[in-house]
């Protein structure tokens, strides 16, 4: 399905990649984070979810997971790994993603401080969550739960695919200041109900969708800038 990863060679790709992962220490089809130097990267662009799989029941689920990539590159020990919604909920009505929802259906996110992130189609709130503390190896392997909500706020959603991006980044505990440049964006497609062939469908139309704009792309990276021109302001001052 879509483009590999196949470790320990490193490919390259242009587009949209479909995340696959054969390593024997690293879990298939779970989000996979590394870092060098100051950037995040992810093993792919496009990650499948089913609400309908058996530890989840038909509305939630906690896949796929985090499994930080050491191998390629370690995060920093003791400190945050957090993601950021991006854009607003996509829904594939059968034909096409739109911005249109059947019945004020939004996805949650809920971190591992208990805080609650939750994509709509007009946007996200609560954006910012963490993903969990990294360990003494700079290494964390971590799922979030995540759920499907009608316009009541009850769990339930029409059948359909759902669409929604985010971006990684490290901070230090506590903070919300970067100490890393974000991830580029990656998606996740959650399946609601659909047959696979319909799903499979949806993700691939994913390849004909408009990007998500380079500013939003470039949004850790500035983030990060602006920290670092900033204490380097402070230093110059304090001298």
């Amino acid at each position: 399905m879509g483009y590999q990863w196949l470790k320990p060679t490193f490919v390259l790709v242009l587009g949209l990649n479909i995340s696959v992962s054969f390593a024997a220490d690293q879990h298939q089809g779970d989000i996979q984070p590394w870092k060098v130097g100051s950037q995040v990267f992810t093993n792919g662009d496009v990650f499948e979810a089913d609400f309908g799989d058996l530890p989840g029941g038909a509305y939630r689920t906690d896949d796929p997971g985090f499994d930080a990539d050491t191998a390629l590159g370690a995060f920093g020990a003791g400190n945050w790994l957090r993601f950021q919604g991006l854009d607003s909920l996509k829904f594939w009505n059968g034909s096409s993603w739109s911005n249109t929802v059947l019945n004020g259906e939004h996805i949650e996110f809920e971190d591992v401080l208990g805080n609650v992130a939750t994509f709509s189609t007009s946007g996200v709130t609560n954006a910012i969550g963490v993903i969990d503390q990294l360990d003494s190896a700079g290494d964390l392997h971590s799922h979030l739960d995540m759920s499907i909500r009608n316009a009541g706020n009850s769990l339930g959603g029409s059948v359909g695919a759902y669409w929604v991006t985010l971006q990684l980044f490290e901070t230090a505990p506590d903070s919300l200041v970067p100490v890393s440049a974000a991830s580029a964006p990656f998606s996740i497609i959650f399946n609601r109900g659909l047959a696979s062939a319909d799903f499979e469908t949806a993700v691939s139309a994913t390849l004909a969708a408009v990007p998500v704009p380079s500013a939003v792309w470039l949004f850790g990276s500035a983030l990060f800038g602006l920290v670092s021109a900033g204490r380097r302001r402070l230093e110059r001052v304090a001298a």
